[in-house]
């Protein structure tokens, strides 16, 4: 009982202004480029493991790199490439996958079809006033159970994004060195195998 009148009382109209706001600002953008960090707290081990990384967002298309892997999306095709490894794997992912932590092209968009949310409120974090709201996905097959989002109020850009894992594992992705005005071709998001010598080559297409 208790969780069907909380799940009601999650399309917020003030998470929603803040959300609006921020997808409507998104839209008027080139690209967007950022560097990450990406925290991994497992709860059943009790181990913390953090990565950095840059992406590159343009529309539906994103190129993520992080750890020695690249990953290069360009809308259609996927290619992970495997830097130490000199290998590349190519997959056509479904576009229609509502999980966007598959999708980083979706993060800034998928709420206002995907999830209920709920205001929390403002607090400060790194000295910066944030707005902090909480998702809840309607899809329960999802392996996430709540996303938090903090946005800065003062320039309405996402900073950090939380998922709580059903498994007993987060992930924290802290935005930083946001940069937004750059005009980014689309061949940056497609990989070329030709390029690199001796390279491996998985191709998933069709499997």
């Amino acid at each position: 009982m208790l969780v069907c009148i909380r799940m009601t009382a999650q399309q917020d109209p003030e998470a929603k202004i803040i959300l609006d706001r921020m997808a409507e600002e998104i839209k008027q953008y080139p690209s967007i480029q950022a560097d990450f960090s990406l925290i991994v707290l497992d709860h059943k081990e009790n181990k913390k493991n953090t990565t950095h990384g840059s992406i590159l967002i343009k529309e539906d298309k994103y190129k993520v790199a992080s750890g020695g892997t690249t990953v290069y999306f360009n809308g259609t095709t996927m290619w992970t490439h495997a830097e130490d490894d000199n290998e590349v794997t190519i997959t056509e992912p479904d576009n229609k996958d509502d999980d966007f932590l598959s999708n980083p092209a979706k993060v800034f968009t998928i709420y206002n079809r995907d999830f209920k949310y709920l205001y929390r409120g403002e607090t400060t974090i790194d000295s910066v006033l944030m707005h902090e709201i909480d998702l809840f996905p309607r899809n329960l097959d999802l392996p996430y159970s709540r996303i938090k989002i903090f946005i800065a109020k003062k320039t309405g850009q996402l900073a950090i994004i939380s998922a709580v894992g059903k498994d007993g594992v987060d992930y924290s992705v802290f935005l930083n060195k946001m940069v937004t005005n750059k005009v980014i071709p689309d061949a940056v998001f497609t990989f070329e195998p030709l390029k690199y010598k001796k390279i491996t080559v998985v191709d998933m297409r069709g499997l």
